[in-house]
């Protein structure tokens, strides 16, 4: 497990994906507010080499959650961290 910050709005794109217990121990919140979540190292092998010039997890996230038809991405690598 590798541990991650995502934006709440990030956090809010995987969340309803995410299995019960997937995410222990829950998430927490650092000083900006943004979400610290273990993930499977896989996942973050993936956001990585779906990242732009200049992206983070977050951003990378919320891209693939803008187009309808990569929705489906998205919610697939959540369920693999």
């Amino acid at each position: 497990m590798v541990r991650i910050t995502i934006t709440p709005a990030a956090y809010a794109v995987i969340k309803p994906s995410l299995a019960k217990g997937t995410n222990d121990p829950p998430p927490q919140r650092d000083a900006a507010g943004r979400f610290v979540i273990c993930v499977e190292e896989t996942y973050v092998d993936q956001l990585k080499a779906l990242r732009r010039s200049r992206e983070n997890y977050s951003d990378v996230i919320l891209r693939l959650a803008e187009t309808e038809g990569t929705k489906a991405t998205v919610v697939k690598l959540a369920e693999r961290g």
